[in-house]
């Protein structure tokens, strides 16, 4: 396994982590006001951690095509909805335009390889 890789990997885990945090310290200190707009800032944050993780998360990684190897990067509203699995995610190629599992590159892995 790549060194890239796995500092990519300690990075996710630690930005989840960090949010997880906030956003749970965020509900126990907003939430139990009953105020109207503490729930609405409470809610902001929280969808507003998930939109930057996934924003960032589609920003560094780089799928190669199974069938023609072909690199290539997806926008965030595709990584939100396209489904995935360990270091895989079933995307179709912009090159060859076929469908399958493609393989994932983080960016430390990336500039490596060139």
């Amino acid at each position: 396994m790549a060194s890239g890789s796995t500092e990519f990997r300690k990075k996710v885990i630690f930005l989840v982590t960090a949010y997880v945090v906030v956003v749970s310290l965020l509900a126990f200190i907003l939430i139990p006001l009953y105020m109207p707009y503490t729930l609405a800032a409470w809610f902001i944050v929280a969808l507003g951690g998930v939109f930057a993780l996934v924003r960032w998360l589609a920003h560094n990684t780089v799928y190669v095509c199974p069938n023609c190897g072909h690199r290539f990067t997806i926008s965030a509203f595709r990584y939100a909805i396209s489904p995935h699995m360990w270091e895989k995610k079933l995307l179709r190629c912009p090159k060859c335009g076929k469908r399958g599992w493609c393989r994932v590159l983080y960016a430390g892995k990336i500039s490596s390889e060139r």
